[in-house]
């Protein structure tokens, strides 16, 4: 029975396209990258502080270490935090230096983008006792989020044209993601291009019937006219585009969506409570009140922009690997949605201290981690422990990701990296580019394949040292890692895993190469 469902597995696999093999923009083929922190990129009215000043905005800018490239993709991620700072928003993430954005854009960078972690304008009434204000105040928020997006993306094509394209990049190849809350700006700086598109009564008072955004206000979709709340920046330059992609977080609403719009790429834990899948509420975890009774999730989204033909670059690129066939075991056919399906039983809670239980929820961000003790530091530390201790708001936040761990949130972001990459790479249009020097073909080699007990990595060049290798079975479950090593050979035991294809990655000091193995 093994060797006919060995047999089954390699012909299954023969349907697949051989394993990338250090190929600029789909795999890691830099082994560093430069961080360039706290760039000014625009400045423009906030309320955080509840009285309207001006703040700068900023981004962090990751680039692949030695390089010579100039003219590189770019790809622009906002990060989550429910429009409030960490800490304020109850939460231990909220910045551009939140685990899962920097860890998204340092491999990003390897991969030979410039990977930019964008921070934007937050606050809003969160705190005030009418949910009419809660709701206008968080949507206002939003809409910031978006202009704010638009700025960054204006600023960008501004320092190729006037400032001698000081990051090296291509201004005509640009993608715009988010996690979380900042899955809301990015499909929302996608979608939103017309101000008629938010008059829906969801958006509006119902005493007045009048939109909660006010553009005499608050300023133009595109943040490019002078208002009391909106100074417009790098205003020569055009805001546009190629390509979104949203971690959770979710779309106004699905008719801002038109044939023609730009590829869009979701990833969604189908349970999220606060962001929905398909047509739902929108809970913000802060408060845990409702804002939005129908947004657009990503199941929603996905399937419009199919029903359009806006993903059609995606059919058309004949995508075929281990991540595109566990996305389309659940995606319902909607190319360009990757939903995690995370297990969750009812009923069950965790407990923070003696007599203090939270219940379980469903997970929305199983990619997400934190520094558990130093949230809990500094909770205490800002709050004083009001009106709860910090070990409890970490409770909270584990209620809703009970197994966090930087080993799982970086294993999400595999999947999340091998998804979208081919699929950047088919809305850019880019051109491979392979490093000269083939790893496989520079003295690493493996044996035996197939393999029964174990295999060997062997390294014939002491000049380029294994760092890493995992190995993922064929849904891209990572289910072997080791790290830190620093021998040539590695002797990898997979005496304990089902006969089967397997993808296995070899992290050297000067670039990355993947292969299959097949266990017997």
């Amino acid at each position: 029975m093994r060797r006919t469902l060995l047999l089954l597995t390699v012909l299954a696999y023969a349907w697949l396209p051989q394993a990338v093999a250090q190929s600029r923009y789909l795999t890691q083929v830099f082994s560093g990258v430069t961080l360039t922190e706290n760039v000014v990129y625009g400045n423009n009215i906030s309320v955080i502080t509840g009285a309207p000043a001006a703040q700068d905005l900023k981004m962090n800018i990751y680039r692949p270490e030695t390089d010579t490239n100039s003219n590189r993709p770019v790809v622009i991620i906002a990060h989550t935090g429910n429009f409030l700072p960490a800490i304020l928003n109850g939460s231990p993430t909220g910045t551009m230096k939140d685990s899962t954005v920097v860890e998204l854009c340092v491999r990003l960078a390897k991969m030979g983008y410039v990977a930019i972690s964008m921070d934007y304008r937050q606050g809003w009434a969160a705190t005030n006792p009418s949910q009419t204000v809660q709701t206008s105040t968080l949507l206002i928020a939003a809409y910031r989020g978006i202009q704010d997006a638009r700025t960054c993306i204006r600023f960008l094509r501004k320092s190729v044209a006037e400032g001698g394209n000081p990051y090296g990049i291509d201004p005509d190849k640009i993608v715009l993601g988010g996690v979380g809350t900042g899955g809301y700006i990015s499909l929302g700086s996608a979608f939103l291009d017309d101000y008629e598109k938010i008059k829906l009564l969801k958006f509006s008072d119902v005493t007045t019937g009048l939109p909660y955004v006010d553009t005499t206000l608050h300023g133009n979709v595109w943040s490019t006219n002078t208002t009391p709340l909106n100074t417009p920046n790098h205003v020569a330059y055009n805001s546009e585009f190629n390509m979104a992609f949203n971690l959770g977080g979710a779309l106004g609403d699905s008719s801002w969506m038109d044939p023609g719009d730009i590829p869009v790429v979701s990833f969604h834990t189908p349970l999220d409570p606060f962001a929905p899948y398909e047509i739902g509420i929108v809970i913000v975890p802060t408060t845990n009140n409702t804002v939005i009774d129908e947004a657009a999730g990503s199941y929603t989204v996905a399937e419009v922009s199919n029903t359009f033909g806006n993903n059609d670059v995606f059919v058309n690129a004949n995508i075929s690997d281990v991540y595109t066939t566990a996305a389309n075991k659940l995606n319902g056919g909607n190319e360009g949605l990757f939903p995690f399906d995370r297990p969750f039983t009812p009923g069950q809670s965790i407990a923070c201290l003696p007599g203090v239980n939270i219940p379980y929820v469903p997970e929305g961000s199983p990619w997400s981690w934190w520094n558990e003790a130093a949230f809990i530091a500094t909770w205490d530390a800002a709050t004083g422990g009001v009106p709860f201790p910090g070990v409890v708001m970490n409770c909270r936040e584990l209620a809703s990701n009970p197994d966090m761990s930087p080993t799982k949130g970086r294993t999400y972001i595999d999947s999340v990296i091998g998804y979208l990459a081919p699929r950047m790479y088919a809305a850019l249009d880019l051109s491979a580019t392979s490093l000269e020097d083939d790893l496989l073909n520079q003295g690493i080699s493996l044996y035996p394949n197939p393999a029964a007990d174990a295999f060997v990595i062997s390294n014939e060049m002491a000049a380029n040292p294994i760092r890493e290798v995992y190995l993922q079975d064929m849904t891209g479950r990572v289910v072997i890692r080791k790290s830190g090593l620093s021998l040539d050979d590695q002797e990898i035991n997979v005496r304990d895993l089902p006969g089967g294809v397997y993808l296995v990655t070899i992290q050297a000091e000067k670039g990355r190469v993947t292969r299959k193995v097949v266990i017997q």
